[in-house]
């Protein structure tokens, strides 16, 4: 069996089920949406704990990764809470 062409192994964007990015993490505020805990720069009381943090993604399922991620961003948020920060 020979092996795919890049071109088909990879499909375009829209067709995955599994999209992702749109509100990327980073540590510059003029280059990213959110900090590493998914905090957005310009709205501190707001996370974002879904996919749209994530830069990238071929076509792998990213639900762990994102589950992950989520569960980080809130055991941020409780410390924050308990330090009444948020």
């Amino acid at each position: 069996m020979r092996p795919q062409s890049g071109e088909k192994a990879i499909k375009q964007g829209g067709i995955i089920i599994h999209e992702v990015g749109g509100a990327i993490m980073g540590n510059d505020p003029k280059k990213s949406v959110t900090d590493s805990f998914g905090r957005c720069w310009d709205m501190k009381n707001l996370f974002i704990t879904d996919g749209a943090t994530l830069c990238s993604n071929a076509d792998k399922n990213p639900t762990l990764t994102i589950m992950a991620l989520a569960w980080r961003s809130s055991e941020h948020m409780l410390n924050l809470m308990k330090r009444k920060e948020l």
